[in-house]
């Protein structure tokens, strides 16, 4: 199995549900670059999932800071200026946002000559997707449904201390400190539950507390 990661908005759920992940080119896709089209963009595996959110994170902050290129910007739609404005760090432009995971072996149309950047142009079905969710691994209780806090624990199984961390994460490793601390000295794991038994149970509502499953 190729597990693979799709970044998106629990507000999408609905529609992915009835129809699928469908090849677009969604604002995330558009801060980073103006050559991207409608395809559906995803990571393979965990390192590549840390390498294109932390590559993301700094696209950000640069954006925030405006530190871009005039040409860049000049690119960027109404809806990607407006959040701007109103985003402060990459939690706030993320706001309500999942990982989607899927088995890239699944795929028939794709490129994956950038681990951290693939794409397909298939529409992948909804009961080929899961959600994935950071989970204490004695009680079962999921922790969180965050991105950051899902790469946030890829990089803290792989990292002793913070030297290592600021290696692989760049300035990403700087918000979190306290909390990769916290995660290497929890027993923590992720798991992934299927879209439909997701988005139909109570946790569908959690993003950073302590639920049940």
């Amino acid at each position: 199995m190729k597990l693979c990661y799709h970044f998106t908005n629990k507000d999408q759920l609905e529609s992915i549900l009835s129809e699928g992940l469908k090849p677009q080119c969604g604002i995330n896709s558009q801060l980073i670059s103006d050559s991207r089209k409608e395809k559906v963009y995803y990571s393979v595996g965990e390192e590549a999932t840390i390498k294109i959110f932390t590559s993301f994170n700094e696209i950000l902050l640069r954006a925030l800071d405006g530190k871009i290129s005039p040409e860049l910007y000049k690119t960027y739609s109404d809806e990607i200026k407006q959040k701007l404005e109103t985003s402060h760090d990459v939690e706030s432009w993320m706001g309500d946002g999942i990982y989607l995971a899927f088995d890239g072996d699944t795929l028939n149309n794709y490129n994956e000559e950038q681990l951290k950047d693939a794409y397909t142009t298939d529409t992948i079905p909804p009961e080929n997707l899961y959600v994935c969710v950071l989970k204490d691994e004695a009680s079962g209780e999921i922790i969180s449904t965050k991105p950051s806090d899902i790469v946030t624990y890829f990089i803290a199984k792989r990292t002793n201390n913070f030297s290592e961390a600021l290696n692989i994460a760049g300035f990403f490793a700087l918000d979190i400190e306290e909390k990769l601390e916290e995660y290497r000295n929890t027993p923590l794991t992720v798991d992934y539950i299927p879209l439909s038994k997701y988005y139909k149970s109570p946790q569908s509502d959690t993003h950073d507390k302590r639920t049940h499953l």
